[in-house]
């Protein structure tokens, strides 16, 4: 780094580094990446500028200048200076005991697990933001505080607390029950407690602080400074802390005007009628010190596990098109069969509206179908494959069929039968009415309904589940109750939110008007004109 300007409110300086990356794959192929753009390794080393020196560090020019001024000494509209003065006071100078400790921390930091390495880095970069907004959201900047280290404490293993550090009010709601019970019972009962609040994020994260606080924090780095917080008040505190961060989070509220503005300059405040707290000086001392001691803790063992490219910056990673993988022979696996039906469902739909053409050679998959069917017997497994296989051979030429499928499509015509979203989409596409009851119909439709709402379930096109509550709307109107087919009218259009079409249907069916609907139009995309289907 080499300073570039002369001493002025906002001076520049010139970091010059070199980016390495491996020009081999693991696979032995050239990697196509020659850089990540660099502007990712400026900000982390500004991040790390700013928070070792306690400065501020930028490559936004525009925002050193809105923060490195001098201080206002407003109580109304105050500076970043005002509050922290080390931080934004233009003509911070930087003597060599400040460089030394920087390469220190430096070196410390560069020699972490890759793991603690990028906790560390989230966590000062959150701290350097913290402070960078302590004047304009006084409220989110001591937030931010808080949730730095609360982000190193998730993994972090703290010992049980004593039942006399419990809280005094759930203490004594605690004791009036236990007093009912036998000495056994009471004290068994009082260790799963304590060890449920162990598991708490608030019992956690205060431990974590305090765990990382070293002598030198009530000592050297103590010295000259207005009101630090005492050793003995360190834990209300830090409670107290987490309590206004919690506050802000669950209920919006705001961080009272006496804990920042009015302070003086002092590290610790008592706003009138409540309890000790940190003012944004001295939670911004404790952070930049809890996160120092950390690293200085850190694993330092080198992780042979990690996979540093899945971390790279300035790399988007995107899903390949079904167009690229889904006719070959690897991709149709009986553990995919599933999630190749729908892929191949939405690109058959969109080839058979016109809007794109069918790009896909199936025949490497459909031969691998073939093969598997002989193995595989769980109708989760071969439905897919045999909707698959059943729509290609009755919609596309015979040029591009297999040589012997009579076989396959037998069992298809067989086994697709029985109600399901692979026997559903291929009635639809194919225009035939499947033989299935009303109540089937429904089940069907709510089964769907059902997995919808797992965190996993087979993604479909939106337009398949809505055709299929029209279609068990339609059976409904005329072989079940009329208001369970309104119903399912409102499913169908809260599947495919804002569809003209299904919200002229639902105004209809409110209105009393027969459904009358092509499902196999509106599944393609056309004008659902009327149809027996």
């Amino acid at each position: 780094m080499t300073p570039a300007t002369e001493w002025s409110t906002v001076n520049t300086i010139l970091a010059y580094f070199t980016e390495r990356l491996e020009a081999v794959l693991p696979d032995g192929s050239d990697d196509f990446m020659i850089s990540t753009g660099g502007d990712a390794i400026a900000d982390d080393l500004a991040v790390v500028l700013s928070f070792a020196l306690g400065a501020t560090f930028t490559p936004n020019r525009e925002k050193a200048d809105r923060l490195i001024r001098a201080p206002s000494g407003s109580l109304h509209s105050p500076a970043p200076a005002d509050i922290l003065p080390r931080t934004f006071t233009p003509q911070v100078v930087l003597n060599d005991g400040d460089l030394d400790d920087l390469r220190a921390f430096m070196i410390e930091l560069l020699a972490l697990n890759r793991g603690v390495f990028e906790r560390t880095m989230r966590a000062m970069r959150r701290i350097v933001t913290a402070s960078e907004r302590v004047a304009e959201d006084p409220t989110l900047s001591y937030t931010d505080y808080v949730a730095a280290l609360e982000s190193l404490s998730t993994d972090v293993k703290v010992p049980a607390p004593t039942w006399n550090r419990l809280d005094p009010r759930k203490r004594g709601i605690l004791d009036r029950a236990l007093d009912t019970l036998g000495a056994g019972d009471a004290d068994r009962v009082r260790t799963a407690i304590l060890e449920a609040e162990r598991a708490g994020i608030k019992y956690r994260y205060v431990e974590f602080v305090l765990s990382h606080v070293r002598p030198s924090f009530f000592r050297e780095e103590a010295i000259g400074l207005n009101r630090p917080v005492r050793q003995a008040s360190l834990r209300r505190v830090v409670s107290n802390a987490y309590d206004a961060r919690s506050k802000n989070l669950h209920e919006l509220g705001d961080l009272a005007i006496g804990k920042w503005l009015l302070v003086g300059g002092a590290h610790t405040v008592t706003p009138p009628g409540e309890t000790l707290m940190l003012t944004h000086a001295e939670l911004n001392r404790l952070a930049r010190h809890v996160v120092r001691t950390y690293v200085q803790r850190g694993s330092t063992e080198l992780d042979r596990d990690y996979k540093w490219r899945d971390h790279l910056p300035n790399v988007i990673k995107a899903q390949l098109a079904p167009e690229f993988y889904l006719g070959t022979a690897e991709a149709m696996r009986p553990a995919d069969a599933a999630t190749r039906a729908g892929e191949f469902f939405d690109h058959l739909i969109e080839a058979l509206s016109g809007r794109v053409k069918l790009k896909i050679d199936m025949r490497p998959a459909l031969s691998r179908i073939e093969e598997l069917l002989v193995t595989q017997r769980s109708p989760n497994v071969r439905e897919p494959m045999l909707a698959i296989y059943l729509l290609w051979h009755r919609l596309l030429p015979p040029e591009v069929h297999q040589p012997a499928p009579e076989r396959v499509m037998t069992a298809a015509l067989e086994e697709l039968q029985r109600p399901s979203l692979y026997s559903f989409t291929a009635s639809v596409l194919l225009d035939v009415i499947p033989p299935w009851s009303v109540d089937e119909v429904c089940e069907l439709a709510e089964q769907r309904h059902v997995e919808l709402q797992k965190r996993r379930h087979l993604e479909l096109p939106s337009r398949l589940d809505s055709a299929l509550w029209i279609y068990a709307a339609k059976r409904l109107w005329f072989d079940g109750p009329q208001d369970l087919a309104s119903a399912a009218v409102r499913r169908a259009v809260e599947c495919s939110p804002g569809h003209e079409d299904l919200l002229a249907l639902e105004h209809e069916v409110a209105a009393g008007r027969e459904i009358d609907f092509n499902v196999r139009a509106f599944l393609l995309g056309a004008t659902p004109a009327t149809d027996e289907h």
